[in-house]
């Protein structure tokens, strides 16, 4: 580490740091428009600029906007910014790497608004094999493309964001930020002083989604990526509730990132007809872990030496993204 956090800080009030990994010679200077550098800066300014942006054009309705979003904030109870842990997985992303997914017709269908309104794509695969990394490629290829994303990461380590709770409540604040006549209907519920933290997810789900989002005809297709699925602590309840979608005028897509599991496959047997949906396995995608191999290993020696040892880790690794970082740094 060059530069410790607090060091890295000026106490701005929303202040938001992020790390690079360069030093003070290289931290402006980038290899190419993909270098994972250059992406993480260009993504701050252009949140700084489409900000500003939509400060002037908004003028004096900006203000009672932003009190009704402090106030959906605090009634919906969101402790931290939706954002953290996608950006922590996309600062991992390595360059050359997901580029496949872009190739698969199934996710192009999905990503594609003009066929079928509702949608739902299961990603799966085994453990370690790069699956949150991959989700974060995804949403930033649909923030990048100006779509209107909601996400989020379910972590097993932190309980609050293994309930299915504090998800809808997540992906109900992000749909907010994006769709005004949303966040105006939803911060009239206010005045019923319902608890939604205390709430169960069924009620969350009829009061914010079927009742307000579901009725409404925004013109926009919605995307939810929802990654960790399967670390959650009720996958089948999630499945249950997304079966609703089918009477949503809102087109939804929705994404689920797992592992494969009977639960989560027998859960989407059950799902109406009219979603339509599809499955793509996460496997055998050996340009995805050479690219990460190649970056991780630090090997003095010749070229052909180096060649050999990564075809060792790649063929040891057998699609493991943990046992090629273990295998790279033990080296």
């Amino acid at each position: 580490m060059v530069l410790e956090r607090d060091s890295s800080l000026l106490g701005y009030p929303g202040e938001t740091s992020n790390p690079l990994n360069a030093d003070h010679h290289g931290v402006c200077k980038y290899e190419s428009p993909h270098d994972p550098n250059y992406i993480t800066v260009r993504n701050v300014l252009k949140s700084l600029v489409s900000k500003s942006i939509s400060k002037s054009q908004s003028g004096s309705q900006s203000a009672p906007r932003r009190r009704r979003s402090r106030d959906l904030k605090a009634v919906l109870a969101i402790a931290e910014f939706p954002n953290t842990d996608y950006i922590f997985f996309r600062d991992q992303w390595v360059h050359g790497t997901n580029q496949w997914i872009h190739e698969e017709q199934r996710f192009l269908d999905w990503l594609n608004p003009h066929i079928s309104s509702h949608q739902i794509l299961w990603l799966k695969g085994a453990a370690a094999r790069g699956k949150s990394v991959l989700s974060s490629f995804i949403i930033n290829s649909l923030i990048e493309r100006d779509f209107c994303c909601q996400y989020f990461f379910v972590r097993f380590a932190d309980r609050r964001k293994r309930t299915l709770s504090f998800l809808l409540r997540s992906i109900a604040y992000q749909i907010a930020q994006q769709l005004p006549e949303f966040l105006q209907r939803v911060a009239e519920v206010e005045s019923e002083a319902v608890d939604f933290e205390a709430a169960n997810p069924r009620t969350i789900w009829d009061r914010i989604f079927r009742s307000i989002l579901f009725k409404l005809s925004p013109g926009k297709t919605l995307y939810w990526v929802i990654d960790g699925l399967d670390e959650a602590d009720n996958p089948k309840a999630l499945i249950n509730l997304l079966s609703d979608i089918a009477g949503s005028a809102t087109p939804i897509r929705v994404l689920l990132v797992s592992r494969d599991t009977t639960e989560i496959a027998a859960g989407l047997e059950h799902t109406p007809n009219t979603i339509f949906q599809e499955t793509i396995t996460i496997e055998g995608h050996v340009d995805d872990l050479r690219c990460y191999v190649d970056r991780e290993l630090v090997l003095p020696g010749s070229k052909d030496f180096r060649e050999d040892i990564i075809q060792r880790i790649l063929h040891e690794a057998q699609d493991n993204f943990l046992v090629s970082l273990m295998s790279s740094t033990m080296l």
